[in-house]
């Protein structure tokens, strides 16, 4: 009898062991999830962000005491490098630069980042070159439709894009003021990028002509990117293809790095007109020429 009590009492203390072991398993897992939780929605180093008050003060370390070298627009963005006491700290004119983290948000993930992976361009700097601006209209179109203005929010798009790779990305204008055409040189050769992008529309006396084209001056690296970007551009685009052409535009002729001059539609043509200035067709060429930058450096 007393045999039978004790291994009683036995697998009762087992089964009690058991059933804390077994609860002790449980609560682990559940705060191991919490954390594993908590990591994946941290903001990760290489996310977008866009800027959400109407001037953002760009400092040379994080604190309200560094110096102001520059400062960012409402709905610029960029791709956070790290993070500091409250601080992110980013590419600024090919520069690391900080910024207080509480006047940004992250931009919603592109349609298209699954092939625009985060950080896939984090190692190469892109010069995004705005035609004309200020003084310097460009062409006018039906309308009274300038070429600089057009020219300006389609650069912007494609700096999203890029910024959406982790590219480090040089606009040679943000607004509409007039840099000369040296002073677009300077900027890329002094910063050596990867790419050089200068983006145009078109004009011409007669109202049927229409349609874009991508130019480079030199063979090898000009005329491989210039392929590279005009076969993306082609494949999503669906005006008149004019095809790749070679000229001596002064930015591709002086340019240190691989440069290529992009003529988007004609202003001068009514139907290429109505396309150009939707938003689909500028969100479409600023995805072509990413996707042509991305297969002309990674590939």
């Amino acid at each position: 009898m007393d045999n039978l009590k004790y291994w009683h009492q036995f697998f009762y203390s087992k089964e009690i062991t058991m059933k804390v072991f077994q609860n002790l398993i449980a609560m682990f897992s559940f705060f191991l999830l919490l954390h594993m939780f908590a990591i994946t929605t941290e903001a990760k180093n290489g996310d977008t962000y866009e800027v959400i008050v109407n001037s953002l003060h760009v400092r040379d370390s994080p604190s309200t005491t560094g110096e102001i070298i520059g400062t960012l627009q409402k709905g610029n963005t960029f791709t956070k490098l790290t993070e500091k006491s409250g601080w992110y700290q980013i590419n600024y004119n090919g520069e690391k630069a900080w910024v207080a983290s509480n006047y940004v948000q992250p931009v919603e993930p592109l349609q298209d980042d699954i092939f625009f992976s985060s950080g896939a361009l984090s190692d190469y700097t892109i010069v995004v070159d705005p035609g004309h601006g200020g003084k310097d209209p460009g062409a006018i179109g039906h309308n009274g439709v300038l070429e600089k203005d057009i020219i300006l929010t389609t650069s912007k798009k494609i700096a999203d894009y890029l910024n959406s790779t982790g590219a480090n990305v040089i606009l040679t204008r943000t607004n509409d003021k007039f840099v000369s055409l040296d002073k677009r040189i300077e900027i890329s050769n002094t910063n050596k990028p990867d790419a050089f992008i200068s983006i145009h529309y078109n004009s011409f006396s007669m109202e049927n002509v229409g349609g874009f084209n991508t130019y480079y001056y030199s063979y090898g690296s000009d005329l491989e990117l210039a392929n590279s970007i005009h076969t993306s551009l082609a494949e999503e685009v669906n005006l008149r293809n004019r095809g790749v052409l070679r000229d001596d535009y002064r930015v591709l002729r002086y340019n240190n790095s691989p440069a290529v001059l992009i003529e988007l539609g004609f202003i001068t043509n009514s139907n290429d007109l109505l396309v150009i200035q939707t938003e689909e067709y500028q969100s479409g060429v600023a995805k072509a020429i990413t996707n042509g930058i991305k297969k002309f450096l990674l590939e």
